[in-house]
């Protein structure tokens, strides 16, 4: 998002590392009280002379607590969606900090927390876009993230035909190897078709 929406200034300062993998950025749209509603956000970020003082809370923030970066959509209007800005806090901004991880069924790799924002001072040259432009920032951000966990998804379906195929052979029972067992083959045919289709 910092390389789409951002300037030249912050592209430099922070792109070279996140496109490396030295440091993590995190996507703060969510809240406990606006999920599917996002223009909907309360997290306040407020003109304060050459700086922005946020204060609020988001809500099932991946890699909070681990990344460098949070991009963060605030409201700086009472004007809806158009009251939206994004707005780059790095994570040694004081004030910031971070609920317990949540516990989930999967998808451990890594973290799932709040963060939460108590006077945090950022400078409006870490602003992404005009004011306001936040919410075609954030809309544009999840449909990368929605393409980023579709091939995740289908990673994730790959490696579980590979790993029901090897088991069937490595398996004995009735027999022989329970990859010759027919109905079996044929969940394994479900499986591989139902990927493909995911995958086209």
């Amino acid at each position: 998002m910092i390389d789409a929406f951002g300037n030249d200034e912050q592209r430099a300062q922070w792109v070279p590392q996140l496109a490396s993998m030295e440091a993590l950025g995190s996507y703060c749209l969510t809240e406990p009280g606006a999920g599917s509603d996002a223009a909907a956000l309360s997290t306040k970020a407020v003109l304060d002379g050459d700086s922005y003082v946020l204060n609020g809370t988001k809500q099932f923030i991946s890699g909070a607590g681990v990344s460098s970066v949070y991009v963060v959509m605030a409201r700086t209007a009472d004007t809806g969606s158009q009251g939206i800005t994004a707005i780059v806090v790095p994570a040694d901004a004081p004030g910031l900090s971070f609920g317990p991880n949540e516990k989930k069924m999967g998808w451990n790799a890594q973290p799932t927390r709040q963060v939460i924002f108590e006077d945090v001072r950022v400078a409006v040259a870490n602003r992404l876009g005009e004011e306001g432009s936040g919410f075609g920032i954030a809309m544009k951000g999840l449909n990368g993230g929605r393409v980023n966990m579709g091939a995740c998804s289908l990673g994730g379906g790959q490696a579980a035909l590979e790993k029901s195929i090897a088991y069937l052979k490595s398996r004995s029972a009735f027999g022989g190897p329970l990859i010759n067992q027919q109905s079996l083959l044929f969940d394994i045919a479900d499986m591989d078709t139902e990927l493909e289709t995911a995958r086209t």
